[in-house]
Formats: C-alpha cells, sequence, structure tokens
C-alpha cells in the first residue's frame, strides 16, 4: 500500500500560511502590497490588541468584482503574472497569489470590494472554509478583515508577542513601505487612536518629519545619482543624530522595501569616522534598476532579493555618501536641558505593569534609539509640517558657513579645561573643542593621504617572501591578483597555493607583512571588494591616535591656533576618525537659562 498521499487543499494551504504568515505584520504587509498594487491613493489601517484580535485595511484603489472577489481566495491566483517570462520584469509588490488564501488559512477573513462605489461584493472565510458570500455596499476600493489570527493553530499563537511588541513591529513595516510609497497617504490606527500618518506629498524632507520627527526633518540632505547602470537617491540625516543598530538604513528597490546586508554595510561604511563606533545612520537609498536585474522570487516574504549589480552599487555609494557630507555643516549643538528635551520616550506610550521601558526595548530592537528618541508627529495638515520645517529649517551654522571651504567659523580663543578642552566663543555662543580629537582628526587625514597614492611608492625585495594560503583564498588571490598588484603588492603564483611577494607598499612594516597580508586577503574575501582603502583606514586610524596630543597635556596659544587652522583644513573637522565629536556649541541662550538670566 502507497504511503504517498497528496494533501488536502485545505492542508496544503495551512503549511503555506506558515512560511507567508509569520505574525501580524505578515498580514499587514501583505494587506498594503495588495492595495498599492491596485493604485491606491489612501491606505488605512485598523488595529485592536496589536492585530492580534483584529486588523482591517481600507484603501481607495480600483476594486474587484464579484469573480475577482472569490477568486481571491484561491491558492495561486493572481492578475500580476501570466507567464514564466514574467517572472524577469516583475513591477508589483505582489505575484505569487497565495497571500490571501494563506491568510485565510488561519484567521476569519473578510473581503469587501467595489469598482463603482455603489454595488460592492463581499466573501468570508473561517479557518479556510468559505462562509458567505453575496451582494453588499460598499466605497470605491477594497476593505480586507482579519480577524482570531492563529486560532486553529495553538502552536503559532502560543509563540506570538505580547500586544504592544507586535504593533511594534507593525508600525516598523507601516514605516517602511510609507518611503517606498512616499505619494500615497498612509494613516495607521491602534485600538481607536491615530498613532501615525503621512501626507503623501512625495517630499523626502516630510517623510523624515513624519516618521522621525522634526529634529530628524532638519537635519536631512538628499542627493542623487545617476549612471547607465542604475538611479539612484540618498535620502540621508545628518549624522549628528545616530541609532544603535542598522534597522533605520532603509533600502527601496523598484518601489519595494528589501533587505541587503552588503548594501546595508556599504552604506554604513559611507559614514566612518562620522559616527562613534557600532552607531548607524538614518538613510533611505532609493534605487531604479532594469527589473530583469532584480530577482525578489528567493523568499516567500519577498523582502530578501539577488541583485546582479551588487557589487556595483556596494562600491559607489560610500564614496557618494562621503562626498555628501563633506558639503555640509555638522557642528552639533548641545542644549542646556538636553537631558529632559531628550528623555527616551515610547512612541506607542509602552507602560506595562511590571514592565519597563528599557526591557521592553530589548525585547524588541526596532524601537532602540540611543541618540535621540523617536517622536511621532502626526500633523493635521500638509501646510502646518512644512510651516513647522521651514521656520526652523534654516540652523545658525547654515546662517554662518555659507562658504563651506571654511567649516569652521571665526572664534576667539577663551581658555582651556582639564588640560583637554579648549574654550573659544564668537558673536553665535560658546564652542568646546576636544584637542585629542581635534588632533587626531588632522593627522588621520594626513596620513590617509599619503597612504593613498602608497601604490606609487614600492620597495623591492632581495629575496622574495613566500606565503601559503588554503585553496580558495588561493584561488580568490589568483583570480584578483591584478588589483592586488595595483595596490602595491607584487604578488606571483609559484605552486597550487603558494605566492611570492616581490614588491611591498613602502607604508608595510617588514617585520609584520605576514599578519598585515592574511588581515588584507580575509578582509577582501569577506567584503568580496579589492580595495585597500578600507585596510588603510584602520591603519591610519591607528597611527593617528598613537601620534596626537593626548588629553590632559597643556599647550600654548600658538600651537592652540596652529591646531585649529589645520582642523580647519581637513575634509570632516567636525568627528575624530573613531566617530566622536571634534567640537560642540552651546548657544548663549542656553547659557542664559543655566543661569536664569531668562526663563526656560
Amino acid at each position: 500500500m502507497s504511503v504517498i498521499v497528496k494533501m488536502s487543499p485545505h492542508l496544503a494551504n495551512m503549511i503555506a500560511a506558515g512560511e507567508v504568515v509569520e505574525r501580524p505584520s505578515s498580514v499587514i504587509k501583505e494587506l498594503i502590497e495588495n492595495s498599492i498594487d491596485a493604485n491606491a491613493n489612501n491606505i488605512t489601517i485598523y488595529l485592536k490588541n496589536g492585530g492580534i484580535d483584529l486588523m482591517k485595511v481600507v484603501d481607495d484603489g480600483i476594486g474587484m468584482d464579484e469573480e475577482d472577489v472569490i477568486n481571491a481566495f484561491l491558492p495561486h491566483a493572481t492578475s500580476k503574472i501570466k507567464t514564466e517570462y514574467d517572472l524577469s520584469k516583475i513591477n508589483t509588490l505582489g505575484f505569487r497569489g497565495e497571500a490571501i488564501s494563506s491568510i485565510a488559512a488561519v484567521s476569519k477573513c473578510q473581503i469587501i470590494s467595489s469598482q463603482d462605489g455603489i454595488k460592492g461584493y463581499e466573501c468570508i472565510y473561517k479557518f479556510g472554509i468559505k462562509q458567505k458570500d453575496g451582494i453588499t455596499n460598499s466605497n470605491k476600493g477594497t476593505t480586507v478583515i482579519v480577524s482570531n489570527l492563529f486560532f486553529n493553530t495553538p502552536a503559532r499563537l502560543k509563540y506570538l508577542k505580547s500586544a504592544k511588541t507586535e504593533l511594534a513591529s507593525i508600525m516598523f513595516y507601516v514605516n517602511k513601505i510609507a518611503f517606498s510609497k512616499k505619494d500615497i497617504k498612509f494613516k495607521l490606527y491602534s485600538d481607536d487612536k491615530l498613532i501615525f500618518q503621512t501626507n503623501g506629498t512625495g517630499s523626502y524632507q516630510n517623510l523624515i518629519g513624519e516618521t522621525y520627527g522634526l529634529d530628524a526633518a532638519k537635519l536631512t540632505i538628499t542627493k542623487s545619482i545617476k549612471n547607465i547602470n542604475y538611479i539612484a537617491d540618498l535620502v540621508i540625516v545628518k549624522p549628528q543624530i545616530y541609532r544603535s543598530n542598522k534597522m533605520e538604513v532603509t533600502l527601496i528597490i523598484n518601489g519595494r522595501y528589501v533587505k541587503n546586508h552588503n548594501i546595508t554595510n556599504a552604506i554604513c561604511d559611507g559614514f566612518k569616522t562620522y559616527l562613534p563606533i557600532n552607531k548607524y545612520p538614518i538613510v533611505i537609498l532609493y534605487l531604479e534598476v532594469d527589473p530583469s536585474l532584480v530577482d525578489v522570487n528567493i523568499h516567500p516574504r519577498k523582502t530578501e532579493i539577488k541583485l546582479s549589480i551588487e557589487d556595483l552599487i556596494c562600491k559607489d555609494i560610500p564614496i557618494e555618501i562621503k562626498n555628501a557630507l563633506e558639503n555640509e555643516i555638522h557642528i552639533p549643538t548641545r542644549n542646556i536641558d538636553i537631558k529632559d528635551k531628550y528623555q527616551k520616550q515610547n512612541v506607542f506610550e509602552i507602560k506595562e505593569k511590571n514592565e519597563s521601558y528599557e526591557e521592553k526595548i530589548k525585547e524588541n530592537n526596532n524601537l532602540e534609539y540611543v541618540n535621540e528618541p523617536k517622536f511621532n508627529y502626526n500633523y493635521n495638515n500638509q501646510k502646518e509640517l512644512n510651516s513647522l520645517i521651514n521656520d526652523t529649517f534654516e540652523s545658525d551654522e547654515t546662517i554662518e558657513y555659507e562658504n563651506l571651504e571654511n567649516k569652521i567659523p571665526y572664534m576667539e580663543y577663551v581658555g582651556q579645561v582639564f588640560g583637554t578642552y579648549l574654550i573659544f566663543q564668537n558673536e553665535k555662543g560658546m564652542y568646546i573643542i576636544d584637542q585629542h580629537a581635534a588632533a587626531e582628526r588632522i593627522n588621520y587625514e594626513k596620513y590617509y593621504a599619503i597612504l593613498s597614492n602608497s601604490n606609487k611608492q614600492k620597495a623591492q625585495l632581495l629575496v622574495p617572501i613566500v606565503l601559503t594560503f588554503n585553496l580558495s583564498e588561493a584561488l580568490f588571490i589568483n583570480e584578483h591578483i591584478n588589483e592586488f598588484n595595483n595596490i602595491g603588492f607584487n604578488l606571483e603564483q609559484i605552486g597550487k597555493t603558494d605566492f611570492a611577494i616581490r614588491e611591498l607598499p613602502l607604508w608595510v612594516n617588514f617585520d609584520n607583512v605576514n599578519e598585515i597580508i592574511y588581515d588584507i586577503i580575509s578582509m577582501m574575501i569577506d567584503k568580496k571588494i579589492i580595495d585597500i582603502m578600507y585596510f588603510r583606514d584602520y591603519i591610519c586610524k591607528q597611527i593617528a591616535c598613537k601620534s596626537s596630543i593626548k588629553a590632559n597635556h597643556r599647550i600654548n596659544k600658538e600651537e592652540i591656533y596652529f591646531l585649529i587652522e589645520e582642523l580647519r583644513k581637513c575634509k570632516n573637522p567636525y568627528t575624530c576618525p573613531h566617530g566622536r565629536p571634534t567640537i560642540i556649541k552651546f548657544k548663549e541662550e542656553d547659557l542664559e537659562k543655566m543661569f536664569e538670566r531668562i526663563q526656560k
């Protein structure tokens, strides 16, 4: 007797649901993507108990007729693709036709849709079984209501997080999809309370303000990139505001929010020396590429992709980010009441009995913000947000330094405290400079410039150095041997896994050449980039730190002014190579508040 039997459609749908529907945010993602594909201009999400009890998505898209509403519940029924050739040119967010059938298999799912706003059609499924369908009244567009999620799969229900954590997960995704579709108006209600909305104007600055708050909007810069391989827009929040994880590095490819480890790391590399160690930027990268170069059909949730020009993007983007940052002012202003202003806050006012906010932060990294909290600004209209941004966007630094070649203003030296901090003043306020951090930045850029030209400064060896690698390393070196020669090392393969080095860059310490070569090989293999600049960065940081003025060391006035003039010549005079600030500003108004000359 055969032991292999065909699954029932109901069981197959429940198994498929395990891949597509992981938690309430998975449901919201699929429903919002369907609304976007239906050309909706307004999408409203309603949640009860973090989506565990109820989720409703309402759109004003093109709607469906009676037949389409019924077919929407069938497995692999879709209007997005017709043949296998369509997979190579996908322009919609959804295409597999498995979302609704998977959701309906593990919940009570109701669809109401109308194409004219007069007559609509309704269909209800409960745990994969049709309950009813028929004509009903409906506005133009589609409404999908999902309740009792996972009630027929207790194991899945048991492992759902708390309502607040599920809400945070939904909020995170809605933020990302709002970035990808900035011309659509989104509203999100949680337990009848509006907690997030966008105005759909298409403005990057307004979108940052609606998601991260007014302070982030004021620090937003944009850059457009066009070449024969792709078109990109970089939306960057200046490094005065940063995060403790990479979750706010957002990648949008052809209108789809995706994740890509290598491109995310490349974006973070563009902020090297601008941010402290283990801190990460807020960046949105919009990429438009030929759909045939992107494969989105590699994961059930369609957030992971394969991109054939990934290496090119990883090479270009850090350079573009550094160029954008070098053309901006980055002197941070510290407020006297900074502790009160930037207390950690919970967007969703999480206050559960016997559960601190810090514990909730550890549970969900999406809400972890160290430098500044994530504020939600729900403005009644676009004019109000524009007014707030325009009234405050022109900072003191913008007014003060119209000539960006002089990135640090004229300042009068006042004195030194603790043998470490130099105090200056001008009509705009008081400035404090960390002398070690400033000297470190100066030395770092000096040594980096020297080592960047090291390929022209080589030393020939009378006796070659022979190094042995494992087989995979040897294959990698052999494939890229010309690139290694271009960065200053003259390598020649003399055996299956043996290489002779006949020339070295002058900056290499001969005693440590084996260690340096192995470190370079490991780094190059890991990053899949043959670029000695990554390695030089590490070397320059070490040299600069050891050769700079130390803390608790007093220097005379002439040395101080020479230090400031050298700092002015730096490409990035605002942070040391490790990302700590070199200079901080206090406004006169803040000092007067501290001494109660004016009311706080």
